[in-house]
């Protein structure tokens, strides 16, 4: 996957954490942990992750859903999981 299409999920993912979490875009990076940065609790978690598989149609599973504590291991999570339903 190239950096464009990486950037372009990155942003999305973005979106939906600026839309769950009523939160500034400006504040998120990578590095951004949604618990421990922004406040974020299991339901708004919760949320995140069922609005991002809708958004690139993947299903991720239950036990990976608890590694998603950052910005980019939300991408990683997503590239991976899009390259396993390719």
């Amino acid at each position: 996957m190239n950096e464009e299409a990486v950037e372009s999920i990155e942003s999305k993912v973005k979106d939906i954490v600026v839309d769950v979490l009523r939160v500034d875009r400006s504040r998120l990076a990578p590095t951004t942990h949604l618990m421990k940065d922004l406040g974020a609790d299991s339901l708004d978690a919760l949320d995140v992750a069922v609005r991002i598989e809708k958004a690139f149609d993947i299903k991720v599973p239950d036990e990976a859903i608890k590694d998603f504590l950052t910005i980019g291991d939300i991408v990683r999570g997503i590239v991976e999981y899009r390259n396993i339903s390719a």
